[in-house]
């Protein structure tokens, strides 16, 4: 099971995953991307990593009025290693049909290189896989919704309820 979300900002792709986690009880691994605030406002995105660690949040953009710029190298070393960990821990609880969670994957690491290698290697090998796809016409992007192994469902097309209940029988049936 290889599941990507997709949609307009803010229409619910990572609540979703997140209330799919907690109903189904998944063991998980992967990381979300989250926005980074001070002082209430939006100053870019950063990288939580879904296990403990102390380094476990790293900011890889900064926001300016009318776009975000890329933190150079946060998703070849940082990234990197939480696909690193993300493949180990998919290793070692095989049994209990881990889940390797991408939320999400966007532009800003086009230019990462080896952390795009690694994702897309990632996925492929993957089980199961729960993500987000940024809506936009980048290659990666395109390329992990065209594969085969790969159901993408857009919550611009679909209501929330639809998506959320097809995702969470794909789960069960897993």
């Amino acid at each position: 099971m290889k599941v990507f979300l997709t949609g307009r900002i803010q229409c619910g792709k990572s609540t979703c995953i997140k209330q799919l986690i907690e109903e189904c009880s998944l063991a998980v691994c992967g990381f979300q991307t989250l926005p980074f605030y001070e002082q209430g406002i939006r100053l870019g995105f950063y990288m939580h990593a879904l296990w403990e660690n102390p380094y476990n949040d790293v900011r890889f953009s900064i926001q300016h009025p009318t776009y975000n710029e890329v933190i150079p190298q946060v998703f070849d070393q940082f990234g990197v290693a939480v696909l690193q960990h993300a493949r180990q821990f998919l290793i070692e609880k095989k049994q209990q049909k881990p889940v390797l969670i991408v939320d999400e994957i966007g532009r800003l690491e086009q230019q990462e290189k080896a952390y795009l290698k690694l994702l897309q290697d990632s996925i492929a090998k993957a089980q199961n896989v729960l993500g987000v796809l940024k809506k936009c016409e980048v290659q990666y992007i395109q390329a992990i919704a065209a594969r085969e192994d790969v159901q993408v469902f857009d919550l611009d097309v679909m209501s929330y309820d639809e998506v959320y209940d097809k995702v969470l029988a794909l789960l069960k049936s897993r």
